[in-house]
């Protein structure tokens, strides 16, 4: 109620007084209605196209989020929204984004709203406006914590994936021979994923059933091995998987997990993220994120960089067991990484402050939970008596979210 007090005793201090003394003498809702288009009018007058009520803009198209698409669109975004009635321009928020058109008076569509305020998930600090933050770039990076552009570009349904590995002789370290990379096989159709150290590579030489025999994939997880107290830099490319040439996807999600570090307090995990164009994190998530390469203007041309670095000592609890199905505790300790047209993108691993020798294991795959949602785990499904969880419970996807009935056959065996 006082923000509601202040906010009319502020279009009172500009309204005209013919105006006001008209408003005074009609009833409360045309009064309210009478202030309203008044103050607009006084604000437009101004100049101030940023103070403009968001109700005053896109009165000609379909508001969504901070989108204004075409009135023929249907609705902005989504799956196929290229083939809607004015084409990508018109329907497709990402496109809207990357034009940079802004809403900035009446009757606009076909653009973006300004940013409200507060600090959106993978936009970094200093973005967007009010709350101390600077002024976004000419044209705003993509963002992806918005749900719509995660649907537009279908990054969920055509997530990389890490089920086979074809060579592995990372930085020459073995066990392979011949060329010095990791090869993850078919991430994408006909793609392949080529790790490639660019920097002295040191994994952990201590555990002989350890190391690079960790190198590779593993429930669906990329695995790269590192010996505590060092660090690498890594190059991963997209290749043609039938004649190794490179291949530039339009959209690629890369997250990253397990965020952790050993026992001793001044031990710490750090993975830093180059040529990026959008990250997202959980909401209370215990990585400090170090961005001071990642502004708005750095996302929006696809050359961010940026660092997550752990605060907290690791457990089982946190070990990811599925990239979709994340619980809170794991959800807070990964991060993901958006890549828009790159063909190659940077990783540097580091292991800092252990007191004891060991080795740490990286854990990356494509989208997760963190943007797609969470799908439902069998282990999540109480079967009825006389039945007991399949023993790959723990790694088998319901068909519904939650698991129902119609998961039994899937998720139960008899007893």
């Amino acid at each position: 109620m006082k923000v509601s007090c202040l906010y009319a005793f502020a279009m009172v201090v500009v309204l005209d007084a013919a105006p006001l003394e008209a408003a005074l003498q009609a009833d409360s809702d045309d009064a309210v209605s009478l202030l309203q288009v008044s103050a607009q009018k006084h604000t437009h007058e101004e100049g101030d196209e940023a103070s403009l009520p968001q109700t005053d803009l896109c009165n000609t198209g379909l508001k969504s989020g901070r989108f204004c698409c075409g009135s023929a669109c249907g609705t902005c975004g989504g799956r196929g929204c290229q083939n809607r009635p004015g084409g990508g321009n018109s329907c497709c928020t990402n496109q809207i984004t990357s034009s940079g058109r802004r809403c900035s008076g009446r009757n606009m569509q076909n653009c973006l709203l300004p940013r409200g305020m507060g600090r959106g998930m993978g936009m970094g600090a200093g973005m967007g406006m009010g709350m101390g933050y600077g002024t976004e770039p000419s044209v705003p990076p993509t963002d992806l914590s918005s749900p719509s552009i995660v649907e537009e570009l279908a990054l969920c349904e055509t997530s990389l994936v890490f089920n086979t590995v074809t060579h592995s002789n990372l930085g020459g370290a073995g066990p392979d021979s011949g060329s010095e990379d990791l090869i993850f096989g078919n991430v994408a159709p006909n793609t392949n994923l080529v790790v490639t150290a660019t920097s002295p590579y040191t994994p952990n030489m201590l555990n002989p059933s350890g190391g690079v025999l960790r190198n590779g994939a593993r429930e669906g997880f990329g695995v790269i091995n590192l010996a505590s107290g060092s660090s690498v830099s890594l190059t991963f490319s997209f290749v043609d998987s039938r004649d190794g040439s490179s291949k530039t996807p339009s959209s690629t999600v890369v997250t990253f997990f397990d965020g952790d570090h050993g026992m001793a307090h001044e031990s710490r995990e750090s993975i830093t993220v180059r040529d990026v164009s959008s990250f997202a994190v959980d909401d209370l998530t215990s990585l400090t994120i170090l961005d001071d390469g990642a502004s708005a203007v750095d996302q929006a041309n696809g050359n961010a960089v940026v660092t997550f670095q752990s605060t907290l000592r690791g457990t089982k609890e946190d070990n990811p067991v599925s990239p979709l199905s994340l619980s809170n505790l794991q959800a807070r300790r990964a991060a993901s990484v958006l890549f828009l047209d790159k063909s190659q993108f940077g990783v540097t691993l580091s292991e800092t402050g252990y007191v004891n020798p060991q080795g740490r294991n990286f854990y990356f795959a494509g989208a997760s939970s963190l943007t797609c949602g969470v799908e439902a785990k069998c282990s999540t499904y109480e079967c009825p008596l006389g039945f007991d969880l399949r023993q790959d419970a723990e790694f088998t996807i319901c068909d519904t979210k939650p698991c129902t009935v119609a998961d039994h056959d899937r998720c139960c065996s008899v007893a």
